[in-house]
């Protein structure tokens, strides 16, 4: 039986998007922890469920990388949405109102810089990515939800002709974040090369200074 166990391995794919979402100096150690408690723990415990175990861990850290930007992503797309509601602006078709020029500048600063420090850190541009992709996911969730709450707290017909004035209910709620799933990938995947060569520069420097 403990020879099964040691043999028990949890999906190839996720153990190896662990890894790459990790830095150098952690891939052994956090990855090895977790197949030791899976193999130890979860798979007596829970038998043909521990994979299921294993990719909520996997999905768990991929949240926790992803958290902050995807944060600070429903932040602005909530904030926009109170000032064209509580203070609005007149928008004129085909002209880009500074409004909206500095949301759009702010949520791709947030994807480039999110999935650039993670490419950093893991020295994988397709962990940036990724950091990307959940930080869009995340961030247009929690957009809709607060979208969702202010409708709730403010819909008098003032505030309901300011929502279709900026776009409408249907934009606020899923058009919109479900457009940062391309903006982010796109932007991410940008931050995510450019912090890629960073490391490469840096370690690349420091080895030629070590000599």
């Amino acid at each position: 039986m403990t020879s099964d166990k040691s043999m028990t391995m949890p999906p190839r794919w996720a153990e190896s998007l662990l890894r790459m979402l990790l830095s150098p100096a952690d891939r052994d150690s956090v990855s090895g922890d977790l197949l030791e408690e899976y193999r130890e723990s979860v798979v007596p415990a829970l038998g043909d469920r521990a994979n299921g175990w294993y990719l909520r861990q996997v999905a768990g850290y991929v949240l926790r990388k992803a958290a902050l930007w995807g944060g600070l992503v429903g932040a602005i797309l909530v904030t926009r949405y109170l000032l064209d509601t509580l203070a609005p602006v007149r928008y004129t078709p085909g002209v880009v109102h500074p409004r909206s020029a500095i949301m759009s500048y702010a949520l791709m600063a947030t994807f480039a810089l999110g999935s650039g420090l993670q490419a950093w850190r893991s020295g994988h541009v397709g962990s940036g990515v990724l950091v990307a992709f959940a930080t869009a996911t995340f961030g247009g969730a929690l957009s809709a939800v607060g979208t969702a709450a202010c409708l709730a707290m403010w819909h008098d017909p003032g505030t309901m002709s300011a929502v279709q004035t900026s776009g409408g209910l249907a934009e606020a709620l899923w058009g919109v974040p479900l457009l940062l799933v391309p903006i982010g990938l796109i932007t991410g995947a940008m931050g995510a090369i450019a912090g890629r060569l960073a490391n490469a520069i840096v370690h690349r420097t420091l080895r030629e200074a070590s000599q």
